[in-house]
């Protein structure tokens, strides 16, 4: 039976002599070796204290992560032994933006991304300016152009002079150039409608290809709405009466373009609600679309026996299409976004 001084000094972890390299390393003698009150961690120190030493084998294997001081010899550690990325010059020493003598602080503060915006853009500024600029200069040069298209649809004249007169390229170009403002700035208020209803901050596509997607599908639109028209009008109507309804309707729509254009200002640079917007924008397209029904019966259905095909053909070829439309742009942002 061991004494109590014997007992103490062999169930200390510290007082357990150190494991010999020539003994044979067996953890049960030296559990058994240890008082029966020894606890468990008492019990593994001592096992721990008699480990052998292992071998330290380096592998030999090539380094392809070029760490640093793998390559080091054992012994003593010379600065002509480390590699290049433990040396003063540092990692990027061959790097040529690498310029040690300069400080390089950290200032300012984190700030949080902004969300895109139309009046921040520097594009649509640009593109605005130049519709504003060339707009001016239609209204300026051709005031009485105007005003005789504006007698010509509410006075309803139908002389032969005046249905025979052809266009000048000027006047072509103006109208192409409007037709194109009025697309442009359809799909700047659909745009602005689909960042108030939808996140676009995470958006996949980009705003600048989103905004030309709307706009090219509002082009397309108006393009083909033409051809239908001139195309369902060439089956049902005689010519003078299809060159005085296209010219009602070129008119219609480059004042379209031109009243929709302060609309597109103030939503653009005034923060002007999406939905006040949405809702301007549909009270103008009910005006155009009520201005739209009265020319198209004053030429085509001016007897009271031809009202109901007034309806089906205005259904047909202006509610229809609007709907469609609107249907087009929903469904781009829905594969899109």
């Amino acid at each position: 039976m061991r004494d109590s001084t014997q007992t103490q000094s062999s169930a200390s972890p510290t007082h357990v002599r150190a494991a010999n390299p020539e003994e044979t390393f067996n953890p049960a003698e030296i559990i058994e070796s240890l008082p029966e009150d020894a606890t468990p961690a008492q019990q593994d120190s001592a096992v721990q204290t008699r480990l052998p030493e292992r071998a330290k084998v380096r592998s030999t294997r090539p380094d392809t992560l070029n760490l640093p001081g793998w390559h080091i010899p054992t012994g003593k550690i010379s600065l002509s032994t480390l590699p290049s990325c433990q040396k003063d010059e540092g990692f990027f020493q061959h790097n040529a933006a690498y310029h040690p003598e300069i400080p390089a602080r950290p200032f300012g503060k984190s700030a949080e991304p902004l969300p895109y915006l139309l009046r921040n853009d520097n594009w649509v500024t640009g593109i605005l300016l130049c519709c504003f600029l060339v707009v001016l200069s239609i209204l300026a040069n051709n005031k009485k152009d105007i005003r005789k298209h504006l007698q010509d649809f509410f006075l309803n004249k139908t002389e032969k002079n005046q249905l025979f007169d052809t266009k000048t390229g000027q006047e072509m170009r103006h109208t192409v150039f409007l037709y194109l403002q009025t697309g442009l700035l359809a799909g700047l208020i659909y745009f602005d409608y689909t960042q108030s209803v939808r996140d676009l901050f995470m958006s996949p596509v980009s705003p600048h290809a989103l905004l030309g997607i709307h706009i090219a599908i509002c082009w397309f639109f108006l393009g083909l709405k033409q051809v239908v028209y001139a195309f369902v009008n060439w089956i049902f109507f005689d010519k003078e009466r299809r060159k005085t309804w296209g010219e009602s309707y070129s008119f219609l729509v480059s004042a379209e373009g031109i009243l929709l254009f302060p609309l597109a200002l103030v939503m653009v640079y005034f923060n002007l609600p999406a939905s006040q917007v949405l809702f301007y924008s549909i009270l103008l397209l009910i005006f155009i679309k009520l201005l739209l029904f009265y020319k198209t019966f004053c030429i085509f259905f001016h007897n009271f026996h031809g009202f109901l095909h007034l309806i089906a053909y205005f259904c047909a070829l202006e509610i229809l299409p609007v709907l469609g439309l609107w249907q087009a742009l929903e469904y781009t942002n829905d594969i899109l976004l």
